[in-house]
């Protein structure tokens, strides 16, 4: 009798077990149905040469400026329009030196591209030291 009250409870539960088994397999084969990889598409990048442009002689003249080593100027025409103006300082620059040249530069960009939002960082050691912006209304 003993082995019978064993054997009974035992079985029931590999029984369950089974079937809980039985269960999660088909979950997994459904789960693998509906993930399956879609098709490699590459999409064509988007050609933005047409409403980009740069000012060389702003930029040439940016460029004599004293303590200044790297300039970066795009001019956009779509999303309303902006003015980047990004530039790296020399390390014995003296933050009043890059505001004025920030303050000159973002003067002469705001009379020259009045519709445009214009946005000027100094940069000192790849950190924003100045920054002057105005955005458009």
């Amino acid at each position: 009798m003993k082995k019978r009250q064993i054997i009974v409870p035992l079985s029931l539960s590999l029984l369950l077990l089974g079937a809980c088994n039985a269960d999660t397999e088909k979950a997994t084969d459904v789960d693998k149905e509906q993930t399956e990889p879609t098709e490699n598409v590459v999409k064509e990048p988007v050609d933005k040469s047409e409403t980009t442009t740069t000012n060389d002689e702003l930029k040439e003249e940016f460029e004599k400026e004293e303590g200044v080593s790297e300039v970066s100027l795009i001019i956009t025409e779509d999303a309303g329009g902006f003015v980047l103006l990004d530039f790296e300082v020399t390390e014995d620059m003296k933050k009043e030196d890059a505001e004025k040249i920030s303050k000159k530069y973002y003067e002469r960009l705001e009379k020259e591209y009045p519709e445009h939002s214009v946005d000027i960082q100094a940069r000192k050691s790849g950190e924003t030291f100045v920054q002057e912006t105005k955005a458009t209304k």
